[in-house]
């Protein structure tokens, strides 16, 4: 695995476009956060007593849930590059060329779920250095308590990327693949929410829907009982989740290893 990791490596290391992406998000899940810090820190000091009223969003231990939900509206950026590194083997004709040199379809297909998981792993650790950087700046003693959320995160990371990995298998477009992503993510999925919840009266259900499952256990800071106030039971949507990774993972192998290459 260790090989096909480094092929992986050799793929990504002079493509531009990928890098461009990488800084861009590492650069907006610090500045995300550095707004949220601002616009709290003003509004407390306008309006006096809102502070003790709710609470530092950015202080320990809170501070590993409002980084969590800040930066989880930039998974498209991390999505659209796993679509952009899986159809530019199908633009180039790469996947061809690796499984005629000797790799499986399996291996092939295997590695790249593998690259999306370490993905998600970075993604996390960077979600733990950004939390504890504002959590330090507000001058509250580090606690571990509210960590759970790094895993969280990191469900939530998996999730948007192998959905992103499916459709780009599915689509083998980039376009195509990423319109949908961004599409359903941000517009259908929160139509689709709000149909089930005020017009088929269908609330609870619509927690399962395949990413606002993980969404919801990293709830917005403020107003977890206005925006989710019947939300299941953390178990119930890591279930979730699961199922919904095991979804994504057999049609993404099933559509590669029998299509035509």
């Amino acid at each position: 695995m260790l090989h096909l990791l480094k092929i992986e490596w050799l793929k990504i290391k002079n493509y531009r476009a990928f890098w461009v992406f990488c800084i861009l998000y590492l650069a907006s899940i610090f500045l995300i956060n550095y707004i949220g810090w601002t616009t709290q820190k003003q509004a407390f000091a306008s309006a006096k007593g809102a502070e003790q009223m709710f609470g530092n969003a950015y202080a320990f231990p809170r501070v590993w849930q409002t980084v969590g939900w800040m930066s989880s509206w930039l998974l498209y950026f991390p999505g659209m590059m796993i679509i952009m590194l899986m159809t530019n083997e199908f633009n180039f004709k790469t996947h061809r060329q690796n499984i005629i040199d000797g790799l499986s379809r399996q291996q092939f297909i295997g590695v790249k779920i593998l690259l999306a998981v370490l993905l998600a792993v970075l993604i996390t650790v960077l979600n733990f250095i950004t939390a504890y950087i504002f959590g330090t700046m507000t001058g509250t003693a580090f606690s571990s308590s509210g960590m759970e959320n790094l895993a969280y995160i990191f469900l939530q990371a998996v999730a948007y990327i192998f959905f992103a990995l499916m459709l780009a298998v599915l689509f083998r477009r980039s376009g195509l693949a990423i319109i949908i992503f961004i599409l359903y993510g941000i517009i259908f999925e929160w139509l689709i929410s709000g149909l089930m919840t005020f017009q088929l009266h269908l609330a609870p259900y619509s927690y399962f829907l395949p990413l606002q499952t993980s969404d919801v256990l990293i709830p917005i800071p403020f107003g977890k009982k206005v925006f989710y106030p019947d939300s299941p039971s953390v178990a119930s949507l890591v279930i979730g989740i699961g199922a919904y990774l095991a979804i994504y993972l057999f049609f993404t192998r099933k559509k590669f290893v029998t299509d035509d290459l």
